[in-house]
């Protein structure tokens, strides 16, 4: 049994649920994530949970909506059955009192960030997070991101509101300018890979996810792998979190693309100190 019990547009492209649920939700930590299945033989939809209540079994969870799979999640309300929840998947992040946190986020990456802000934020960590989209109008839970985070430094690419420059220099000027202790990113392979080589001089732990916003075929999840030093991972079983400090990130770039509107000073990936 899945049901709606409730729902909000957050935006025109997220919608929070809170589903009545028997799956087991004790193991669901900030980086897994849980595939929502409207229809039998459906293709499921990626969602990251933000909140759940093992004694009630109610989960809360946000879903950015990508295609017409998720855009036939979105359309249903309260009272709404879900065919199936499969997961967690993934392996959670690791959440305690670092410090001061860096966290770089880039368009639709938020809505799998929120979860570990949260958590990041109830363990006593100042966080420095860096919003970014290609328009403001693309910049996702702006509100619920401001709340816990002691300092957001929007980027906005075409329009006016948001810092000038790129992410990579936002990221270059934050460790210049404050002590970080710990870098999280989330969103595509390109942000990924820039922030690892911007901060990969500096020395300093990065948890990144790979927010990739497709639907997952029923015949295609845990397809996607990358290469982690001394093993093969695949993405989309073992989670999209994983050590940054990658060995090939053109590799990474190669599988999951490149966004062309990223404007980044040029770091050759083999100059980079990888620590294993």
């Amino acid at each position: 049994m899945n049901k709606i019990i409730a729902k909000k547009s957050i935006s025109s492209d997220v919608v929070r649920f809170e589903i009545r649920t028997s799956m087991a939700v004790n193991d669901i930590r900030p980086g897994r994530y849980i595939l929502l299945i409207v229809e039998k033989d459906k293709h499921g939809i990626p969602a990251a949970v933000v909140k759940f209540d093992a004694e009630k079994g109610i989960i809360t969870v946000l879903v950015f909506v990508a295609d017409r799979y998720s855009q036939q999640l979105a359309e249903l309300n309260s009272g709404s059955e879900i065919y199936g929840i499969n997961g967690p998947f993934g392996y959670p992040l690791l959440i305690e009192n670092f410090g001061t946190v860096l966290c770089v986020i880039r368009g639709p990456g938020a809505v799998m960030l929120l979860p570990a802000l949260a958590s990041l934020h109830s363990a006593g960590n100042r966080i420095v997070t860096i919003l970014s989209a290609r328009t403001h109008d693309g910049i996702q839970l702006e509100n619920e991101i401001r709340a816990i985070s002691d300092e957001v430094i929007f980027i906005s690419h075409n329009e006016n509101r948001g810092e000038k420059g790129s992410v990579c220099e936002a990221i270059t000027q934050t460790l210049r300018t404050t002590r970080i202790d710990q870098v999280f990113v989330i969103g595509s392979a390109t942000i990924i890979k820039d922030t690892c080589v911007h901060v990969s001089k500096y020395n300093i732990p990065i948890q990144s996810i790979l927010y990739y916003d497709k639907t997952a075929q029923k015949s295609g999840h845990g397809i996607y792998k990358v290469s982690v030093p001394g093993t093969s991972r695949a993405v989309c079983v073992e989670g999209f979190d994983f050590n940054a400090w990658y060995p090939n990130l053109e590799e990474m770039i190669k599988r999951f693309g490149r966004e062309d509107d990223i404007q980044c000073n040029t770091i050759s990936t083999k100059d980079v100190n990888i620590p294993l």
